[in-house]
């Protein structure tokens, strides 16, 4: 809040150290990981750059940092999912942003087609940040933010409503992941995409090789590439692609550390302590160098459809 000093963040503040989540738990851990004041400033500034693409990124450049990677990432997500669609994202469409965080991804859409977008995300200080964001752009006539649950049925009122799903690494926070898609399903119109990310450990990599990630992210089970495509035909998807970019973690790890480093004062001056950044300082590292002895985390974007009425689905 402009004017009144930040309470300092605890150090012990999303710290989930050698824990994982039911999915009746996961969401509180999820708002301690992302929704208070001085946590949305750390995403922002070390995944996000300063931007609003809180999310894993592309190198297209040896310049890229972690701002560009990520609005990479999303470029590439929004060229996927139009090519999947029937018909060429327009003004008439309608999308579901699934766990929309800060808005980057609703934004881009908005800017890009022109379409509907309505987020779906669970911590409203981060709907607060992204419907501001949306005035500053003049798009807040095409993008709402709403406030809810992945881990609880989605709105009735949302069968058959959306021309597309699009979901940027919030999967690895779903308790039932079969269960969200199956109403994802239930929400798209026939033939409408569900292209999503996520963060995940590679086929055949031990759960326990993923703690760089799982101590420092409200976690249920993190998926692995395999079972996502298993899940999506198990609900009633449509396979279309599966894009691996996991070549791009080590990168954006350590990119990350840079952020850290490079804005440390900054963030300290906002309320956000030494040991909280030196934890996740701790954790990256270890990330960053198993991702780069063993390839135990996968990463990339899936591409998905409902089918149309009577279409075989093999």
């Amino acid at each position: 809040r402009r004017g009144r000093a930040s309470k300092p963040i605890s150090d012990d503040m999303a710290d989930f150290v050698g824990k994982q989540f039911t999915k009746d738990e996961v969401a509180d851990k999820v708002l301690e990981q992302y929704d208070e004041e001085q946590t949305r400033v750390f995403y922002q500034c070390v995944m996000g750059g300063g931007g609003y693409d809180i999310h894993f990124g592309i190198y297209k450049s040896p310049t890229d940092g972690v701002k560009e990677s990520s609005q990479h990432t999303t470029d590439w997500m929004m060229t996927q999912m139009d090519w999947a669609m029937p018909t060429p994202l327009n003004a008439s469409h309608r999308v579901l942003d699934l766990g929309s965080g800060h808005g980057g991804g609703s934004h881009a859409m908005a800017q890009r087609f022109g379409c509907k977008v309505t987020g779906y995300n669970l911590g409203p200080g981060q709907n607060a940040l992204n419907m501001t964001r949306c005035k500053e752009l003049s798009i807040d006539h095409l993008v709402d933010a709403k406030v809810g649950n992945i881990n609880d049925p989605l709105p009735e009122e949302w069968t058959d409503a959306f021309d597309a799903v699009w979901s940027c690494e919030v999967l690895c926070h779903a308790g039932d992941k079969v269960a969200l898609f199956k109403e994802l399903v239930r929400c798209l119109k026939p033939g409408g995409v569900f292209v999503f990310s996520d963060i995940m450990g590679a086929d055949g990599a031990d759960e326990k090789a993923l703690k760089g990630f799982t101590d420092r992210n409200a976690t249920t089970f993190m998926g692995r590439p395999s079972m996502y495509n298993e899940f999506l035909k198990d609900s009633g998807f449509k396979y279309v692609t599966w894009w691996d970019g996991s070549h791009h973690l080590e990168r954006y790890f350590r990119n990350m550390l840079s952020q850290i480093h490079d804005n440390r004062e900054e963030m300290t001056s906002k309320g956000i302590t030494d040991q909280y950044l030196d934890n996740w300082v701790s954790s990256l590292t270890e990330r960053a160098d198993i991702q780069k002895e063993k390839g135990v985390f996968a990463w990339g974007v899936f591409v998905a459809r409902k089918p149309l009425e009577g279409e075989l689905v093999l």
